[in-house]
C-alpha cells in the first residue's frame, strides 16, 4: 500500500497564495506539544472542556460564568455619580469611597445605592445624591424612603422639584407622614395653597394630632384670612414640645391682627417663658443624615450645635481636641466668641483667616457675613452671603440673613430671600416672621408669593 504523499498547496500550509508564511507560535496547540504538522480537526469550545477531566471541567465552567458576569456588569451597571473632590477633607472622600466600593459590590442592592446617595446627601453634594436615590428607587418598589429622601435632596436644589418627586413617596404609602407633610411645607412657599391644605387636611385625617401638620395648616388658613380658623387648627400644636414656642407666637400674631393686643402680649410672654423647640421626633432626615456627616464640617456643626444648647463645656473639649489638626476650626470658635463679645471687627478678622485657610468652609464663611452684617456694612454682608449660597444653594440659614441685608437696598430680593429660606427651613419659626413683617410693612408692594 502505498504512502499518501503530504498535501503542501498554500492551502494546506494554512496561508494564502503570495503571502508570508505565519510565525512557529502561531501554531495550533496540537502541533506545538508533539510537533506534528498534520492537520488536526478544529474543536468547539464545548468539546475542548469536554475532553478535560471532571474537576478541572468544573473550574473552567466557573470561570467561564464569572468572565460573563463581569462583562454584563460592566456592561449594564449604571455610572456611579462623583462630585468634584479636588481639595475636599479627605475624611469626607474616604466616606463616599466606602459607600461607593458597596455599590460596586452589589450594583443591584437598594440599600447600597441609598446609603451612597445619604452619604452624598449628608456632604451636601444634592445632585449626585438625587441620582443615587433614584437608582434605589427603581430597584426596590416597595418602600416610600428612596423617592422620599429624593425628593428632600431635589428640594434644596429647588423645592419644585421636590414637590414633583415627593409624588411618587405618597403614592406608594398615601398614610405615610413624613411625605405629604414636608410636600405640604414646601407647597406652601410656592403659592400653591389649596394644594397644601389637601396635603395637610390627609394628613391629619389619619394623624389627627399631629401638631408640625397643625401648625402649618393654621398658618395656611391665617395666610387666607381665616383668623379664627387658624387658631382652631392649632390644637395639639400649642403643647407639643416640638411646636409649643412656635405655636405660641404664632397665636400672638394672630391675636394682633384680630387687634387684640392684651391677649398678643399674654402669648408672646408666654413663649418667652418655654424653652426652644426640641427638634422634631421620628423625622428621616434628622435620624440619617447626622450618622453620615463626616470630616471638618461636621466638627463645626457639632461645635454650634453644643454652644446652642449650652454645652459650654463640651465645645471647649471638642474644640481643643480638633484645633490642633485644623486651624481653620480655632478661627471659627474663636470668631464665635467675638461675636459673643460683641466684638463684630475681631470676629471678621478671625472668620476671614479661617475662610483663608479653608475657602470651602461655608460655615465659616456663613459667619463672616453674619460679622459683616452687624457692622452695618450689608451690601458686603449680602455678597458673602450670596458666595455661601454659590456654594450651597440649599444653605437655609444664607438665605434668611441674605434676606434682612437685603430689606433696605432691595425689598423685592429681600422677600425672595426670606421665601427661600422659609422654603429650605420650613419648620423655622424665626424665618416665617421675618418674612410675615416685611410682608406687613410694605403692603402696597407685598403680597404672599408676589415674588414667585
Amino acid at each position: 500500500m502505498s504512502r499518501r504523499r503530504p498535501d503542501r498547496s498554500p492551502r494546506a500550509a494554512g496561508v494564502a497564495a503570495g503571502s508570508a508564511s505565519p510565525p512557529t507560535a502561531a501554531r495550533s496547540a496540537p502541533e506545538a506539544i508533539t510537533g506534528s504538522t498534520q492537520t488536526v480537526p478544529a474543536q468547539t469550545l464545548s468539546a475542548r472542556i469536554q475532553a478535560l477531566p471532571w474537576w478541572l471541567q468544573l473550574v473552567s465552567c466557573g470561570l467561564l460564568v464569572a468572565i460573563g458576569t463581569a462583562a454584563w456588569m460592566g456592561v449594564s451597571a449604571p455610572p456611579i455619580p462623583r462630585p468634584d473632590l479636588a481639595g475636599v477633607d479627605p475624611l469626607v472622600v474616604l466616606a463616599i469611597d466606602d459607600a461607593e466600593a458597596r455599590v460596586r459590590m452589589t450594583p443591584e442592592s437598594a440599600e447600597a445605592w441609598g446609603d451612597l446617595g445619604l452619604v452624598l446627601y449628608a456632604q451636601s453634594y444634592g445632585r449626585e445624591a438625587v441620582e443615587c436615590f433614584r437608582r434605589a428607587t427603581a430597584l426596590d418598589e416597595r418602600t416610600w424612603r428612596w423617592p422620599f429622601f429624593a425628593a428632600a435632596a431635589s428640594s434644596h436644589l429647588a423645592p419644585a422639584g421636590g414637590v414633583t418627586l415627593m409624588e411618587e413617596a405618597i403614592r406608594r404609602d398615601p398614610k405615610a407622614v413624613w411625605p405629604r407633610l414636608l410636600r405640604a411645607e414646601w407647597l406652601v412657599t410656592l403659592g400653591r395653597g389649596d394644594e397644601a391644605r389637601a396635603d395637610y387636611e390627609s394628613l391629619l385625617a389619619v394623624s389627627p394630632e399631629h401638631a408640625r401638620a397643625r401648625l402649618g395648616l393654621a398658618r395656611l388658613l391665617l395666610a387666607s384670612g381665616d383668623a379664627v380658623g387658624a387658631l382652631a387648627a392649632l390644637g395639639a400644636a400649642i403643647d407639643h414640645p416640638s411646636t409649643r414656642r412656635s405655636a405660641r407666637q404664632f397665636a400672638a400674631q394672630v391675636a394682633a391682627r384680630q387687634g387684640q393686643r392684651d391677649e398678643a402680649e399674654r402669648q408672646l410672654t408666654a413663649a418667652a417663658a418655654l424653652p426652644a423647640d426640641t427638634p422634631w421626633p421620628e423625622d428621616p432626615l434628622a435620624a440619617e443624615l447626622p450618622l453620615r456627616r463626616v470630616g471638618k464640617r461636621s466638627r463645626i456643626k457639632l461645635v454650634s450645635q453644643m454652644e446652642s444648647v449650652g454645652a459650654v463645656a463640651e465645645a471647649d473639649a471638642l474644640t481643643r481636641r480638633i484645633e490642633e489638626e485644623n486651624p481653620e476650626i480655632y478661627l471659627f470658635v474663636e470668631g464665635r466668641l467675638q461675636l459673643q463679645k460683641g466684638d463684630a471687627a475681631a470676629a471678621e478678622r478671625a472668620f476671614r483667616r479661617g475662610v483663608e485657610f479653608d475657602p470651602r468652609a461655608v460655615e465659616i464663611r456663613f459667619q463672616l457675613g453674619r460679622a459683616i452684617a452687624l457692622q452695618g456694612r450689608m451690601a458686603d454682608a449680602a455678597d458673602v452671603f450670596r458666595e455661601v449660597l454659590q456654594r450651597e444653594p440649599g444653605y437655609g440659614p444664607a438665605w434668611l440673613e441674605l434676606g434682612r441685608s437685603l430689606v433696605d437696598i432691595d425689598t423685592s430680593a429681600a422677600v425672595a430671600a426670606l421665601e427661600s429660606a422659609v422654603a429650605y427651613m420650613p419648620a423655622s419659626e424665626e424665618a416665617q416672621l421675618e418674612l410675615t413683617r416685611l410682608r406687613a410693612s410694605r403692603p402696597s408692594t407685598l403680597s404672599p408669593g408676589s415674588s414667585r
